[in-house]
């Protein structure tokens, strides 16, 4: 159980940080590289708990990337956080966790 958690964090971390490393690219973002791995590591471990985790960390993330981006409007910081989420469904669905 420790071991798939593990792995999780790790695959959605590495998953998450690429990308919200490509959106920004794609957009002409400016994106601190470290506070883009600090937002992808820290929503990673928010997403898979119970209940609400998904949610809570969906919100974050939002906040975090409007906070920390010199990002326009709702159109980039939306398509990363929804791109985030359907990653973390994904890995979480691989590692069962």
């Amino acid at each position: 159980m420790i071991v798939s958690i593990v792995h999780y964090f790790v695959v959605a971390t590495l998953l998450t940080a690429c990308w919200l490393w490509a959106v920004p690219k794609l957009f002409g973002i400016a994106v601190p590289v470290v506070d883009m791995l600090i937002i992808a590591a820290l929503c990673s471990a928010i997403s898979p708990l119970y209940w609400a985790g998904l949610v809570l960390a969906l919100i974050i993330m939002a906040l975090l990337i409007l906070r920390t981006t010199d990002a326009d409007g709702w159109r980039e910081a939306t398509l990363m956080v929804v791109g985030s989420g359907v990653i973390w469904m994904i890995v979480m669905a691989m590692f069962s966790v």
